[in-house]
């Protein structure tokens, strides 16, 4: 049977100017998503010039617990600061109409 896998949106938000700490340009926010199947989501960068929203993109994730790793990165690739986010996606419940009733007539 394969994972239900059920689409998020995820979303950062930038706080105060700071000195970057190696001296280098900011150059973009690295994020990596893992959800409950433990499998690490390839890395998409944000640089605040993402359409139709800045700092957001879309992916789907397993039902489940996860985990969200944001890196802000230095022009040189050097880490300057890094958070993360615990998130438990329920997913909605999958449904559909039973059949009720059969009705036979003469024709």
């Amino acid at each position: 049977m394969s994972t239900t896998l059920i689409k998020v949106t995820v979303a950062l938000t930038q706080g105060a100017i700071v000195k970057t700490s190696t001296g280098a340009a900011y150059a973009g926010t690295s994020v990596v998503v893992t959800d409950s199947t433990g499998t690490a989501q390839p890395a998409v960068v944000l640089t605040g010039k993402e359409t139709p929203t800045p700092w957001t993109f879309s992916t789907s994730v397993a039902v489940g617990a996860g985990t969200v790793v944001a890196n802000d990165l230095d022009v040189n690739g050097a880490v300057l600061n890094t958070i993360s986010q615990t998130f438990t996606e329920v997913g909605t419940p999958v449904t559909f109409a039973p059949t009720a009733t059969i009705t036979v007539t003469p024709v």
